[in-house]
């Protein structure tokens, strides 16, 4: 009878813990499953407001710690999430106006030890952030720069930079520079990145049309333009790598205790 006693016990108790763990897993996905809706609710939100379209949605994992557990300690150990490029480049203007940039680049963005104890104010104790930015993308954004010098030149300079036309911008795997071109290539400036304290700005060589040396405030605009864009993209986070690769530059960006609120306000790659 004792024995018959125990084996109930036992199996009333290996029920609950199978109970337990059952509740545990659906609670888990569901957990799992509700992070990744609401990101994928929130960004296709911000395109749609953006009025840029999606090829695809943003994805999120959560590494192999239970979000349960995250959950009660207040720290999720590891976040990756994928979001899809929005860029839209057009130039309503015409050929001759300046571009307009929407969207962003797509990015992987790597969390780790997240401190979620405050909602409102959740800190990544690591931040690893990678993107593509495509060849077009960087030429709207120099002749971007050029256009706002244009309008606040003298009259000699800005007569100068309605003859002088940047037409295409191209990566140079081999040299390592980033190849502007001047008025369908009569002209080419090469940059060529360099970082120095975690920070990047780029190095102009000198550049002639007709034999005629351009002045450095071109190559200023254009290098400035493009300081300009990387550190708005950045949020001024600490520059872990830049790669010239085929049709376009890969940034790794690095941060430590970083606040997520305050790194969307002030940077484009994680909205």
């Amino acid at each position: 009878m004792a024995r018959s006693r125990s084996s109930v016990l036992w199996k009333i108790i290996l029920g609950i813990l199978v109970t337990l763990l059952v509740l545990m897993l659906v609670a888990e996905f569901s957990l799992r499953w509700l992070f990744g809706n609401q990101l994928r609710e929130s960004f296709n939100a911000q395109a749609e407001e953006s009025g840029v379209s999606l090829s695809e949605d943003p994805t999120i994992s959560f590494g192999s710690t239970p979000l349960i557990f995250s959950a009660l300690s207040g720290s999720v150990s590891q976040m990756e999430i994928t979001t899809p490029s929005t860029l839209s480049i057009t130039n309503p203007g015409g050929e001759d106006a300046a571009p307009v940039i929407e969207g962003d680049p797509g990015a992987n963005i790597l969390l780790e030890n997240l401190d979620i104890s405050d909602l409102d104010n959740p800190v990544a104790g690591q931040m690893v952030v990678t993107t593509e930015m495509p060849e077009e993308y960087l030429l709207a954004t120099i002749q971007q720069s050029l256009a706002e010098e244009n309008q606040s030149s003298d009259g000699a300079s800005q007569l100068l930079q309605n003859l002088i036309q940047i037409t295409d911008v191209n990566t140079n795997v081999e040299a390592g520079t980033l190849d502007v071109e001047f008025s369908g290539g009569v002209a080419e400036l090469s940059l060529r990145p360099v970082t120095t304290n975690d920070q990047l700005s780029f190095e102009a060589s000198e550049a002639a049309i007709f034999g005629i040396s351009l002045p450095d405030q071109v190559a200023d605009v254009i290098t400035n333009g493009l300081d300009s864009s990387i550190a708005e993209q950045t949020g001024g986070l600490n520059i872990g790598t830049f790669e010239i690769i085929d049709g376009a530059v890969k940034i790794t960006i690095t941060g430590e205790n970083v606040n997520l609120n305050e790194i969307a306000d002030s940077a484009s790659l994680t909205q």
